[in-house]
């Protein structure tokens, strides 16, 4: 697996504008826990491992 910080800033911009696609069709949360569970979900089967650590300020 590829993980989130090794790619280019253009990969994760194009990532979360897909993602942010898929996730108007479901229901909103306010856990930052459960949106890294989604997001890390969305992102495995496409080969790319997240996780809170790749948070800006977590590391």
């Amino acid at each position: 697996m590829t993980r989130w910080t090794e790619l280019t800033p253009e990969r994760q911009m194009d990532l979360r504008a897909a993602y942010e696609v898929e996730m108007a069709k479901q229901g909103a949360t306010c856990s930052l826990d459960e949106k890294v569970v989604r997001f890390a979900n969305w992102l495995a089967p496409q080969g790319i491992a997240f996780g809170i650590e790749d948070l800006p300020g977590r590391r």
